[in-house]
């Protein structure tokens, strides 16, 4: 495809397969280990070298290279791939039919009256909200979803979504019938409307989380209860990662 761009809340969107999210640009398999797992698997060796021993909450994937999720440092096996495709797949069309069985006037009464309670403001220029510090609601209006985030500049954090590609080995969140769908999976024009309400950045963590909970867990793609920012422990940040994990039932 050429290079050429287009508009979408006033902002230009780089065109590509990507801007709507399908089923076939949602999974690309591969072997090779995203930078995030490669970092773990480093900081788990680097900490049995000092201490003898793995830190808590380590998987035992990351213990003893190769095994049967990784062939090495850098590639995973090719039974993992095969597996985790299946698995992202099966995930993925559990979602779509979770989303296809949501009353739209339901999802636009509880949105309408969140933004209305709570005092967010809809934009349709991102201008508006770039270098602005606070909570922001991605709307996803064909799938009856949001997305509630925080960020010290909203424009920057929404093009950053839409830039994502979520990594091969993280699209998964949780068990295959519970994972929720992330943001970053979705494309620019999966975002219909946007709302925002400023805050301060010692607010912000504390809002985020409140927000989070505050909106109905059916109708939101946040994968973490919110308010983890601002933690700096790596080991207590694992631990409350760990404890946020938001999953839904898909077997319905």
């Amino acid at each position: 495809m050429a290079d050429y761009y287009m508009s979408h809340f006033n902002t230009r969107i780089k065109c590509s397969d990507r801007n709507k999210l399908t089923r076939e640009n949602y999974c690309v398999p591969t072997r090779n280990i995203s930078w995030k797992n490669k970092k773990n698997i480093r900081i788990a060796t680097d900490f049995f070298k000092q201490y003898k021993r793995y830190p808590g909450l380590c998987p035992s994937c990351y213990q003893s290279i190769p095994n049967d999720v990784f062939a090495d440092s850098e590639h995973f096996t090719e039974e993992f791939v095969a597996k985790h495709y299946c698995d992202c797949m099966e995930n993925f069309d559990l979602n779509m039919h979770f989303f296809s069985k949501i009353e739209a006037d339901k999802f636009e009464r509880h949105l309408n009256s969140f933004v209305r309670r709570n005092r967010f403001k809809e934009i349709d220029d991102l201008k508006i909200v770039s270098g602005v510090e606070g909570i922001y609601i991605m709307v996803l209006d064909e799938y009856k979803q949001v997305y509630i985030g925080v960020s010290a500049d909203i424009k920057r954090r929404i093009l950053a979504h839409w830039a994502s590609k979520k990594d091969f080995d993280h699209l998964l969140c949780g068990a295959v019938h519970e994972s929720v769908l992330s943001i970053d999976s979705f494309g620019a024009l999966d975002t219909t409307r946007i709302f925002y309400k400023p805050c301060s950045w010692y607010e912000k963590d504390k809002a985020e989380e409140k927000y989070v909970s505050k909106f109905n867990s059916k109708y939101r793609l946040n994968r973490m209860g919110g308010g983890i920012n601002g933690e700096t422990d790596r080991d207590l940040r694992e631990v409350m990662l760990f404890a946020n994990v938001q999953t839904r039932n898909l077997n319905v």
